[in-house]
């Protein structure tokens, strides 16, 4: 049995690759702290590598079943023992116009690169690279998936977007992802609520949900960026996401942003992934409106400057 697909599949943060020697049927897998070359075997969660990035765009690779990266030092074989990435977990796939991909670490140094070349049934740093295969699982949870605050906000399109708010699901495979990057918190800006049973299924899993219903393309309210802020403020680790994971997560990132005190300008907000011009002007009325409420604060050192809700503003005009 071979993986689906050629391998040439592009490489996406959030999604599951299986990661091959191009044109054979031969897969990396994590065995215990050390990774293997061994024949693919459908569903084999050792197999799998979950592709994450940080705010710098370097790729790292965890194991969907130990939770461990992919990292070699020197000349050492690649292994699967870290938690959480280092400079040799960062991993530089290049596209091959034959087919396929070469990979490369970083030594220690942020610039320095070793080729990953085959040993025997194992991958480790050499002279040339070995041709790879990238092959997309096509079950991905939360695709787009990225860290704006590392381990404390995070975005992505909705779980199993497949082009309609309505395509997300909370089943097993979602409350694994969530677990996996300790996330306890979802900030939902999709068009249709989750069900009560999916709502039920995160209680379960210890994970909160804040439905802010936000159609594509679209503004929400003053009052509902106050939601937005709310159900961030004293929660823990967060996810926000709407459908496709662009404007109306653009929109929450950056009015969280700016509840944070930052100053942000359009340049901003599009960087974030704002799309339309309501969604501009309303970010921008809610920038007034906190500026407003700081000029009218009392002295560093008062009790209480935070913003009030957009009501009590409204009435205080």
């Amino acid at each position: 049995m071979f993986p689906p697909r050629r391998g040439n599949d592009s490489l996406d943060a959030g999604e599951i690759y299986l990661i091959s020697v191009f044109g054979t049927n031969e897969v990396l897998a994590a065995v215990g702290t050390q990774a293997y070359l061994q024949k693919y075997q459908e569903g084999h969660w050792a197999q799998m590598w979950i592709c994450e990035t940080n705010l710098d765009g370097r790729i790292s690779m965890r194991n969907r079943d130990t939770k461990m990266f992919l990292g070699s030092c020197e000349y050492e074989e690649l292994n699967c023992a870290v938690p959480h990435p280092r400079v040799w977990e960062w991993l530089t796939f290049t596209w091959l116009s034959v087919g396929g991909y070469s990979l490369k670490v970083h030594c220690g140094d942020k610039d320095k690169l070793r080729p990953i070349q085959r040993v025997g049934g194992r991958l480790k740093g050499g002279k040339e690279c070995i041709q790879l295969g990238l092959h997309k699982i096509k079950d991905s949870v939360f695709r787009r998936f990225e860290w704006v605050i590392p381990g404390r906000l995070a975005r992505s399109s909705a779980p199993y977007y497949d082009g309609e708010d309505a395509d997300e699901s909370i089943n097993d495979g979602s409350i694994e992802f969530l677990n996996n990057y300790k996330i306890k918190n979802i900030i939902s800006l999709n068009s249709v609520e989750l069900s009560p049973r999916q709502q039920g299924r995160l209680r379960a899993a210890g994970i909160s949900y804040s439905h802010i219903k936000a159609v594509e393309c679209t503004a929400v309210t003053q009052e509902q960026f106050d939601q937005i802020w709310k159900a961030y403020d004293k929660a823990g680790a967060t996810i926000v996401y709407c459908g496709y994971g662009d404007g109306r997560t653009g929109m929450a990132i950056s009015a969280i942003q700016l509840f944070q005190g930052r100053a942000l300008d359009d340049q901003d907000y599009r960087e974030n992934g704002v799309q339309s011009l309501s969604q501009l002007a309303a970010l921008n009325a809610l920038s007034d409106r906190i500026n407003s409420v700081e000029k009218h604060s009392g002295p560093v050192g008062t009790p209480d400057t935070r913003l009030p809700p957009y009501e009590a503003f409204v009435h205080s005009a």
